[in-house]
């Protein structure tokens, strides 16, 4: 087999040349093999790219998109919140037990579309007999007792009524018998510890039927009514006791008018007069009939206590957890242990005369009423209901009634730093409260803060407005 010297390749040789080539088309399907390989290598290299990429925005970037989120939902939710203090003074300036004020409040949010759907949580509603607010204090108490008074007036007889603070009924019977009253008498009804008054007297005989006039001066010395006449249905006949019955609280004669502006409590002087003569059945001239309300003064030890309030509180996943807390007017901003009053309560303080003060306070206890729903979670819109129940005033002596107001302040369930920052929030309010009025504060209380007792001296006029909110919650969405 070996090749000869200019002669031709043996045949095995010359079949081996096809081979060769066969072997170049092999190679061929290799390198088509190897680019698809690399394809697939980019494509994983690239989907590795995309879920690093992703993961580097769900662990940077989403967290504080989610807390940007949920702070501006926690922004939003205490606006809504903040209404509440409003929506119960509109409750108690209707004074309309009928009437209910909703608040709508999203409970969670902090969701971002697509990326993070997830929503934060929230709770919404009343918690009764938390946060008690007291008031003490030694002071004058008005008791209110309905009384009567009848009789007869005789010739120049008078009668005197004391202490009163509200007529419910005034008749005079005035008796035409007599001649001489005709002529010249009259009937006088005087204030006797300030101005007003009312006259009446013998007017035109028989001319015209108008036997008697009426005029009444109010408390500023201006005449409300100027001679009026008060004239029978038809002329007196001879037989018989002929009178007049005059209700004296007919806004048509001004006197209702007189004891509506008087100071309470007043003292009634009435008088008769007239000028001689008797009637047939002896001196019977007048007859009067009064009933009203007489007012006393006791000095008792008072107190009252409010409590209940309302609250939101957040279960975010990002942003700081917040409480929003309504207590007797006020709304705090709570992220524990730090609380910050951010909605002042509509407790009064103002200088009056004689370098004494005025304090009002109104009361707001909070409840549920039976078979409510007192607290709602979730992360939808819900509604907070809110309806008057009580309203009152506490009968306190008019002008200056204590020297020494004590209110007792109980924070709402927290840590001790908690309490304490709260409570201070409360001696900061009063501290502004009385700055530029006659009235001065200590404080004091326990160590563990839970509680403050703020004690306002000075001379002080105390009012207190004694106010039952019924809560509840209602299930909008979720």
């Amino acid at each position: 087999m070996n090749k000869q010297p200019g002669g031709k390749l043996p045949a095995r040789s010359r079949k081996m040349e096809p081979r060769l080539r066969h072997n170049h088309g092999g190679s061929d399907r290799m390198l088509q093999d190897a680019s698809a390989a690399s394809i697939v290598v980019v494509a994983v290299m690239v989907f590795g790219l995309l879920i690093t990429i992703a993961a580097y925005i769900n662990v940077y970037y989403i967290p504080s998109w989610a807390e940007d989120a949920e702070a501006k939902h926690a922004r939003n939710a205490f606006t809504d919140f903040s209404a509440i203090p409003g929506a119960i003074n509109g409750l108690v300036l209707v004074n309309e037990t009928n009437i209910m004020s909703k608040q709508r409040i999203e409970l969670g949010g902090g969701d971002i579309p697509i990326i993070s759907p997830v929503r934060s949580w929230g709770s919404l509603g009343a918690v009764p007999r938390e946060g008690n607010f007291t008031v003490k204090a030694d002071a004058w108490m008005v008791n209110i007792e309905r009384n009567a008074t009848s009789g007869e007036l005789q010739k120049w007889g008078r009668v005197n009524i004391a202490n009163i603070s509200e007529a419910f009924s005034f008749y005079i019977d005035v008796y035409t018998e007599s001649t001489a009253f005709l002529s010249n008498g009259e009937l006088l009804i005087n204030f006797t510890n300030q101005s007003g008054r009312v006259e009446i007297r013998s007017g035109k005989y028989r001319g015209d039927f108008c036997y008697l006039q009426i005029s009444t001066w109010g408390g500023d010395g201006n005449k409300i009514v100027d001679g009026m006449c008060i004239c029978k249905d038809a002329y007196p006949g001879p037989q018989g006791p002929e009178y007049y019955r005059i209700d004296l609280l007919n806004p048509c004669y001004g006197f209702s008018e007189v004891l509506r502006d008087a100071d309470t409590p007043y003292n009634l002087t009435v008088i008769a007069n007239h000028g001689g003569g008797t009637t047939p059945s002896g001196q019977r001239l007048f007859d009067y009939n009064i009933t009203y309300n007489e007012y006393n003064k006791s000095l008792v030890h008072y107190s009252a206590t409010s409590n209940g309030i309302l609250i939101y509180e957040s279960m975010n996943r990002y942003f700081l957890n917040q409480k929003f807390i309504y207590q007797n007017g006020a709304v705090f901003l709570c992220q524990p242990p730090d609380a910050s009053m951010r909605t002042l309560p509509t407790i009064a303080i103002e200088n009056t005369t004689n370098e004494s003060a005025r304090i009002t306070i109104p009361m707001v206890t909070i409840g549920t009423g039976v078979n409510r729903t007192p607290m709602i979670s979730g992360s939808g819109v819900e509604e907070l209901q809110m309806k008057l129940e009580r309203l009152s005033r506490v009968s306190f002596a008019e002008g200056n009634n204590t020297h020494n107001v004590h209110i007792i302040i109980e924070p709402p369930e927290g840590g001790e730093n908690f309490r304490k920052d709260y409570l201070q929030e409360w001696v900061n309010y009063f501290t502004g409260m009385i700055q530029g009025t006659s009235v001065q504060m200590t404080q004091s209380g326990p160590v563990d803060y839970s509680s403050i007792d703020i004690t306002l001296n000075g001379s002080i006029y105390l009012d207190i407005q004694d106010i039952y909110i019924e809560g509840r919650t209602s299930r909008i969405s979720s």
